[in-house]
């Protein structure tokens, strides 16, 4: 069974939006990648999201919390949140949806049973158990995520859902302190985007994954949004999410330029061959990411095959002399041609494990 991570591709409007590699350093050999085995076959009736019903909501941490705030507040008849994490003593979105609860409108959310790097039992992890308990305190309703599945990883915000106002917010964060400003971990918040999608097939898609995963648990419906990208696309996930193809394809069909957001950088990632393939075939590749998140050989091989790769952005309007975590798992591809398109979603696309088996 599959509920998957979502995310947008959508074409670019203005002002919006494993086993470890082997070799030294420098060394020109790729690390063994193997592609995923599971087929996609999209829905013969999918249908691509206009373009004028997604705009880019947000960009962290320069916006800070404040616009996530406003999008919840708009709700007048529910609330519903997929997210990693949330944390309960985070105040600048706790108390507003407390208070939205107790004005009558439901709040449901939903955050990964699991941990990366932490222990997981089957009942969840420990903190996220404490986290969820605290939030049902304050008069919200709340879930963990499927256990079937790695991680809940998913990100989006669903406000009226099923009425002719219905919207998503998909974003790349987590609902805490240290992605929206200044935080306990330093001076600055990390790099982050979100979009706001009012499609209402769009939206009605996104709502029924949402109940579908909520407990108890039923199957969701297959997506036919092919502005939608769900993992898992795993061979042992039915049906089979279209991350995979929908990824590969957007990396594949830039012709131009290709700018990527890379938290981590996995050794053995199928999709490293495919960035480096475009930057030797003439395309402008630049990587934006954090230095601790690869090893020096692919960094190397990167290099090597003609990608730009840069780390450890500052932020000139929070902290300018001060690291910024990048986050962000955004990619823009042929900016600034018609044929211009963005994605802005949850998925890690250098991490196998983030298409084919998390949430």
């Amino acid at each position: 069974m599959r509920r998957g991570l979502l995310a947008l591709l959508l074409p670019l409007l203005p002002l919006t939006a494993c086993s470890s590699g082997t070799g030294s350093p420098g060394s020109s050999a790729m690390p063994s990648y193997e592609m995923p085995t599971a087929s996609y076959s999209p829905p013969a009736a999918a249908r691509t999201t206009p373009p004028d019903r997604i705009t880019l909501a947000n960009v962290q941490p320069d916006d800070g919390i404040a616009p996530v705030v406003r999008f919840v507040r708009s709700a007048r008849t529910s609330v519903d949140i997929s997210i990693y994490r949330l944390d309960s003593d985070y105040r600048a979105i706790v108390r507003p949806l407390s208070e939205i609860a107790a004005a009558g409108i439901p709040v449901r959310i939903s955050i990964s049973r699991q941990l990366v790097g932490m222990p997981n039992p089957p009942e969840g992890n420990a903190s996220q158990r404490k986290d969820a308990k605290a939030l049902r305190a304050k008069g919200l309703q709340v879930a963990l995520s499927r256990p079937e599945f790695h991680y809940g990883h998913e990100k989006a915000i669903i406000v009226d859902a099923g009425t002719r106002r219905e919207r998503a917010m998909i974003a790349d964060w987590n609902l805490q302190a240290s992605y929206f400003g200044p935080n306990q971990y330093g001076p600055v918040g990390a790099r982050g985007m979100a979009v706001v999608d009012t499609d209402r097939a769009d939206v009605a898609t996104i709502a029924a994954y949402f109940d579908a995963n909520w407990p108890p648990y039923q199957r969701w419906p297959v997506s036919d949004r092919d502005s939608l990208v769900w993992s898992p696309s795993g061979v042992e996930y039915s049906p089979v999410g279209n991350s995979v193809a929908a990824l590969t394809s957007f990396i594949a069909g830039a012709d131009h330029t290709l700018d990527v957001y890379a938290e981590y950088i996995q050794d053995n990632s199928f999709v490293l061959p495919m960035i480096m393939d475009r930057a030797r075939s003439g395309v402008v590749v630049r990587v934006v990411g954090n230095s601790s998140g690869q090893s020096p050989q692919i960094t190397q091989q990167l290099r090597d095959a003609g990608v730009q790769v840069r780390f450890d952005p500052t932020n000139r309007h929070q902290a300018p002399r001060s690291t910024m975590f990048v986050h962000s798992k955004s990619m823009v591809a042929d900016a600034g041609t018609p044929d211009a398109r963005a994605f802005v979603g949850s998925q890690n696309e250098f991490i196998n494990e983030s298409l084919e088996a998390i949430l």
